[in-house]
């Protein structure tokens, strides 16, 4: 009874490791502030997944509307946010519809993969996406329970033999 309780316990344990270890990265939050008649920062790197929010930290009433017409938040009133999801890589130009004749305008730029850590490039070329893949959490899992089973089949041998 005691051996099925260790086996059960160590399975245990190695499927909640491998899903705290192994899954796929999570989608990101990125802000932009309306300020002042413009959009800071006025260009935004993220990945597709990625949302931003545009709050308008001023006293007029601001918009933030796509050139493509891919999103339109409406008036966004002083101190209120619109949120939009991108799910595609591109490059997005966008402008408040009050203020874009005094410059009002940004850009989002949605890259497929991240180039580094926090989403942006630095000097230099990109560094290669090494991170998790969405099969890296599967075949952990897969390969721990292969482990485990070998060895509780070879103390079962053992056992037998003994």
């Amino acid at each position: 009874m005691s051996t099925s309780r260790s086996v059960l316990a160590v399975l245990a344990t190695t499927v909640m490791l491998a899903l705290v270890t192994g899954g796929p990265a999570w989608a990101a939050s990125h802000s932009v502030s309306m300020t002042d008649f413009k959009f800071t920062p006025k260009t935004l790197t993220i990945s597709v997944g990625d949302s931003v929010t545009w709050t308008n930290d001023a006293q007029d009433p601001h918009t933030s509307t796509s050139d493509s017409g891919l999103w339109d938040s409406g008036s966004v009133t002083p101190g209120q946010s619109y949120t939009h999801t991108f799910n595609s890589a591109g490059t997005f130009p966008y402008h408040c519809t009050f203020h874009q004749s005094l410059g009002m305008v940004g850009t989002i730029v949605v890259q497929s993969a991240p180039t580094s850590p926090g989403g942006s490039t630095t000097a230099g070329s990109p560094l290669p996406n090494t991170g998790s893949s969405p099969l890296t959490g599967p075949f952990v899992i897969l390969g721990l329970l292969f482990l485990v089973s070998g060895a509780f089949v070879l103390f079962r041998l053992r056992k037998r033999a003994a």
